[in-house]
């Protein structure tokens, strides 16, 4: 099978180009390096992976320029080789789909993940969500959306994100990473993590709440500390928020984590806490970093509004890897945190259960297998 792959990007550190880069791969894997053709909208910069990614294509900052190169590009491969599938990796690019396969007749694929589609999608970009052969949604929450909305002619397959099971393993954090980032040691107090981006469009991933989670956690154990990663322009009004609520000495933010020290930045942690919102222009689909964490054995606090919600599984003898909270109850926000650094036995079990999950739910050979099944309901593979 011949594949066309067209995404806005892949080599930021953001989880759609997580998601796009482990889609790639299965898809090589499944059909050949050879017959998948990527092309992506936005290259490297500043804040790139550091691992090389091999794409046929592109752009550089994603202007005007760029998306007339990608769409000609796109077209000239439909046309010279007339692919079987073309699969696109954003909403945004559904016209381009619907376009190309008039030219070429291949089946079209759409990846959804949560917050591009429940925040006012255009007409057009709507109308040719609903051309599409298969959808294909991150978490099931974003997948009853659509569907419930109207937005795909048939309910959309699941495929949740994964991770690599062989990197993300559990240990001890090396010495040198916590000293690199400046991180506190989880073996003198009880260590809470969040990753991500730390930027005002991304306000709904609800660090200022944990902030004050954590605030009200420490009244009860100040053995507490919180470690914010990552970069943004909301930054400044997160250390204002923790400078005003006096827990300077109890919060750190190491900025961005090297992609080859994230395993170690996870294993530093006791709990991992990504309790995000949803609303209109807000929210996640099941974000990667908590998925992560469970991997490298960090039990995980996520929101019960969005995809996050997937990330818990049912307990194994009264035993889940993580809570399911609502985003906005501070108070069980902070109870949980609290009650978790007093309980080393029942985090000792929730470590074990988060990486059992992780085995289970989010290993790439499923994510491989999930991608199989699906391209074998439009078209079988030869």
């Amino acid at each position: 099978m011949k594949i066309l792959y067209i995404t806005t990007g892949c080599f930021d550190k953001g989880g759609i180009s997580r998601y796009c880069r482990y889609q790639i791969s299965a898809l090589r894997s499944l059909y050949g390096a050879s017959n998948v053709e990527a092309l992506s909208l936005l290259g490297p910069d500043t804040h790139a992976f550091e691992s090389p990614f091999e794409l046929a294509w592109h752009g550089r900052n994603g202007g005007f320029l760029d998306k007339a190169k990608l769409s000609l590009r796109a077209l000239a491969h439909a046309v010279a080789a007339r692919p079987d599938a073309i699969h696109i990796a954003h909403v945004n690019l559904g016209p381009l789909a619907v376009h190309l396969n008039r030219m070429c007749g291949a089946r079209t694929f759409l990846n959804v993940y949560g917050l591009e589609v429940w925040s006012s999608l255009s007409e057009r970009r709507l109308r040719a969500m609903r051309a599409i052969d298969r959808v294909i949604a991150d978490c099931h929450s974003t997948g009853d959306y659509v569907f419930g909305a109207g937005m795909t002619t048939s309910e959309p397959d699941v495929i949740w994100d994964c991770v690599d099971l062989e990197r993300f393993v559990p240990g001890e954090c090396a010495p040198e990473i916590l000293s690199k980032y400046g991180l506190p040691d989880k073996r003198q107090g009880f260590v809470v993590l969040s990753l991500g981006r730390l930027a005002k469009r991304a306000a709904h991933k609800g660090y200022d709440r944990l902030i004050e989670a954590i605030a009200r956690a420490r009244r009860r154990n100040s053995d507490i500390r919180l470690v914010i990663a990552g970069h943004g322009d909301d930054r400044p009004r997160l250390e204002q928020l923790v400078e005003r609520l006096g827990l300077a000495d109890s919060v750190t933010f190491p900025g961005s984590i090297s992609e080859e020290d994230l395993p170690d930045v996870y294993r530093s942690a006791s709990l991992f806490s990504l309790v995000s919102d949803r609303g209109e222009g807000r929210g996640e689909g099941i974000p990667l970093t908590p998925l992560e964490a469970m991997s490298c054995g960090t039990p995980i606090i996520v929101g019960n509004q969005d995809g996050s919600k997937e990330a818990v599984l049912d307990s194994d003898g009264g035993i889940a890897n993580g809570y399911v909270i609502d985003p906005f109850d501070l108070d069980e926000h902070a109870r949980l945190i609290a009650e978790l650094a007093e309980s080393p036995c029942l985090r000792k079990k929730m470590a074990f259960r988060a990486r059992a999950v992780a085995e289970h739910a989010f290993g790439y050979a499923r994510f491989v297998e999930q991608h199989h099944v699906v391209y074998s309901r439009v078209y079988k593979p030869v």
